[in-house]
Order: C-alpha cells, then sequence, then structure tokens
C-alpha cells in the first residue's frame, strides 16, 4: 500500500497520562479555534455518507494512519467494516468513504491530535489509528432526529477519542458516556462538548452516545463537525471481531438492518 508521509512538527500531547490512567473517560480542552478551523480546512470537501439516508444528514472523510518513529504516515485505505456486534444498524456491510486529502495529516493541528490519542494510550508506533472527519447537517425539517442512527453503542475498538472542530446554529447534540446499553448508569452525563475539547474513553469498556440536536432560532440550518479516532483499526479493515472488545449492540428491526438492503 502507497503512503503518505507527514512532516514532523513539535506537536506534543495535551492529556496526561495521569489524567486518564485509572479513568475509563474523561474530557479536556485540547484546541484553539483557530486549530480547529485548520483541521476543518486540511479536511478538503467531505463526501457523501449513503448510511445518512435513514438519519441525520452526515458527510464524511476518513483515513488510516499510523506512526513511525514520531512522523505520521497515511495509508491508502478508505472503506471499512464494521462488525455487527457492535452496530445493528450499519454493521456487516463494507462501507467506503472519500479518502482524507494530503493536507489533512500535514496539518499541526491534526498531528497534535492525533499526537495526543497516541501519548495519552500509549499506543504503539506502526499501529494504524481509523480518523474520520464528519459534519451533521442539522435543517428544521431534520431537526431532532438520532445523528448516529445508532443510539447508545461502542464503536468495536479498544480507545477512541472525538474532538469538537465546530457546533454552528445548533443546541443540543450532548455527548454522554455510560456503562450500560441502557443508558441508566450514566458515568459522564449528557453534556455538550465544545468547540476544541476532547472526549476521551475506553471503547472496550464503556458505551458513548450522542443525542439529537436542533436549529437554533433564527437559523434554518446548522452544522456539528467532529474528528474520530479509533484504536486498534485493524478490524475495521477486514470486518474481523475485535478480541479485546466483547461489548454488544442494541439491536433494530430487521428491516432497518442496511445489510440487509444491500442491493434493493
Amino acid at each position: 500500500m502507497k503512503q503518505t508521509q507527514a512532516a514532523t512538527t513539535n506537536t506534543r500531547a495535551v492529556i496526561s497520562n495521569d489524567l486518564t490512567a485509572n479513568s475509563v473517560a474523561t474530557t479536556a480542552p485540547l484546541l484553539s479555534s483557530a486549530e480547529a478551523a485548520e483541521i476543518i480546512q486540511a479536511s478538503g470537501e467531505l463526501g457523501p455518507d449513503p448510511s445518512s439516508d435513514h438519519f441525520t444528514t452526515r458527510t464524511k472523510n476518513v483515513a488510516y494512519v499510523l506512526c513511525i518513529n514520531g512522523a505520521w504516515f497515511q495509508i491508502r485505505a478508505h472503506c471499512f467494516t464494521q462488525p455487527q456486534q457492535y452496530n445493528d444498524f450499519s454493521g456487516g456491510y463494507k462501507r467506503c468513504y472519500r479518502e482524507m486529502p494530503q493536507p489533512f495529516l500535514a496539518s499541526a493541528a491534526t498531528q497534535k491530535v492525533l499526537n495526543t490519542f497516541k501519548t495519552t494510550y500509549q499506543i504503539p508506533d506502526n499501529e494504524p489509528i481509523l480518523v474520520q472527519v464528519q459534519s451533521s447537517h442539522i435543517t428544521t425539517e431534520n431537526s431532532g432526529q438520532c445523528l448516529t442512527g445508532q443510539g447508545i453503542h461502542s464503536a468495536g475498538a479498544d480507545r477512541a477519542m472525538l474532538v469538537c472542530l465546530e457546533r454552528e446554529g445548533i443546541q443540543g447534540a450532548q455527548s454522554a458516556i455510560y456503562s450500560d446499553l441502557e443508558g441508566t448508569r450514566s458515568l459522564i452525563s449528557p453534556f455538550i462538548l465544545q468547540k476544541g475539547h476532547a472526549m476521551l474513553w475506553h471503547d472496550n469498556r464503556v458505551f458513548h452516545s450522542v443525542q439529537p440536536a436542533q436549529v437554533t432560532p433564527p437559523h434554518t440550518e446548522g452544522d456539528r463537525t467532529v474528528l474520530i479516532a479509533h484504536y486498534p483499526a485493524i478490524h475495521y479493515l477486514n470486518g474481523t471481531i475485535n478480541p479485546n472488545n466483547q461489548l454488544t449492540t442494541n439491536l433494530v428491526e430487521s428491516a432497518h438492518r442496511l445489510r440487509n438492503n444491500q442491493g434493493k
């Protein structure tokens, strides 16, 4: 596979291991407004997400990246298959998205996020990480719809990180961390992840969710853009179950499972 190398910059993690060593989830400020805007710009035009035909309209670009001796490389791959064990709605079939352009990994702000994720969770060199930048587009017509199609869920990784890059013209979209799929035991109660702030969690030990968003009058549309990182990423490439994550998913009706509707 071809690789794109990013120039090494003097970025550093701002979330210490002490903060997360004994915690399955935490939040912290990470990026300035200028850095968040830099990542959005470096991500280029986000491509369509066909799965969002069934929930709030979403656009997305993806990248598989890894670090070697302090330098970040992008692996040329743009599809992933999430096992249905973790996602009964859109798991179990291959989803392909627009690949991140070269400026994304060359961005100092992007590398700051990646270095924070790697350092916080002591991710080894040469280990792929799946990174997604996605934007939910809220209108008066879809206001109040689910933003993910999943509700409370695990993505099937060991570790995960979500950084809010933009909140424009909306209210709601509260994030939360739970110890159960039913949402009766919250570890981080629903809160608004503000622009530039990050949430990090052990994806193989807890569940996460984001609540619906609504446009804020007098706006008729708005956006919520986030960067999401998951480790490990090998199982997303080949569609296998992550042996380190034995969590399950809330079930949906058979007619709503996208894997049952392929080719229809």
